[in-house]
């Protein structure tokens, strides 16, 4: 392994300080005034012209305004869904109508959702980000992904992440077929990732063989049915270890999230960010303090 968690993180209470410091001074200048300003300029990701035509399938583009301000946030959050859908006695199911509700907040308060990518590159390099920033992932490949959340997020021009559980897709309950990813993946207002081949608990796998088979058939098949060139993962549980980290690390994923509770930070541990589990139980009012704090309210 080229690191361990435990080594990531003394290099990055060293680092973290660094990027943001780097970061500030881009942004005021020199003899500028304290607190945060917009960039000169925004990131090429972010731009509001036409996505590059070379552009790999699934691969969110975001289209903002021009004046839209640049800056280093304090944290960002990393807000998780899965199912949308009516069903009773089970809070993780979100409504369409609150899901709505909540996507309607995120808009009238000036947040701007970020794609995985800007996710990763204010991570690791302490990359501006549009003001109030706001990632958005849904979990496991459900239809209402396609029914529901594709059309809805188009809509409000947000950029979203979908983590994949790739040998789900086509099953006859709730799922997704290949020509509805291939749609989607096609479209550029999503980035489908991987949430591996049949979401176990990594760790409790006996082998290395069967992490690897886990992470590296799932990247495969994105790659074969879709044409994804695919470097980000969810755990499914949220559950790892330093094995699977090595083994992302040699397959090619340069990020992960998990289903731990926080924010996430520049410096933070690329394999290991956190996540705010956003559910039908979950008010408007503590919607708004996971968008804002790492220590908020539990359910």
């Amino acid at each position: 392994m080229d690191f361990s968690y435990s080594k990531w993180k003394k290099a990055a209470a060293l680092s973290a300080a660094s990027l943001l410091a780097l970061s500030a001074f881009a942004l005021t200048g020199c003899g500028g005034q304290g607190g945060e300003k917009a960039a000169p300029s925004q990131p090429a990701a972010a731009s509001a012209q036409a996505p590059d035509p070379n552009l790999k399938p699934g691969v969110a583009v975001v289209h903002r305004a021009a004046d839209v301000k640049y800056s280093v946030p304090e944290g960002v959050s990393v807000l998780m869904y899965h199912m949308i859908g009516d069903e009773q006695g089970n809070a993780a199911i979100m409504t369409e109508a609150n899901l709505r509700i909540q996507m309607n907040y995120l808009r009238d308060h000036g947040y701007h959702p970020i794609t995985m990518q800007e996710l990763y590159d204010y991570v690791t390099k302490g990359v501006p980000l549009p003001e109030k920033p706001v990632c958005i992932t849904f979990d496991d490949g459900y239809l209402d992904s396609y029914t529901i959340v594709y059309p809805l997020m188009k809509e409000y021009g947000f950029p979203w992440t979908l983590f994949l559980i790739t040998d789900d897709v086509g099953k006859p309950y709730n799922r997704m077929t290949w020509d509805q990813l291939k749609e989607m993946a096609n479209s550029h207002a999503v980035t489908i990732a991987s949430h591996t081949l049949s979401h176990p608990k990594l760790h409790n796998l006996a082998t290395r063989a069967e992490k690897e088979k886990e992470i590296v058939e799932a990247n495969k098949a994105l790659k074969y049915q879709l044409g994804i060139d695919n470097v980000w993962l969810a755990y499914p549980y949220g559950d790892y270890d330093d094995e699977v980290i090595d083994i992302c690390k040699k397959a090619g994923i340069k990020m992960a999230v998990t289903t731990d509770a926080g924010r996430v930070h520049v410096g933070s541990f690329p394999y290991d960010l956190k996540r705010a589990y956003i559910g039908n139980d979950i008010s408007i009012a503590r919607f708004s303090e996971r968008l804002n704090k790492d220590n908020y309210t539990p359910v």
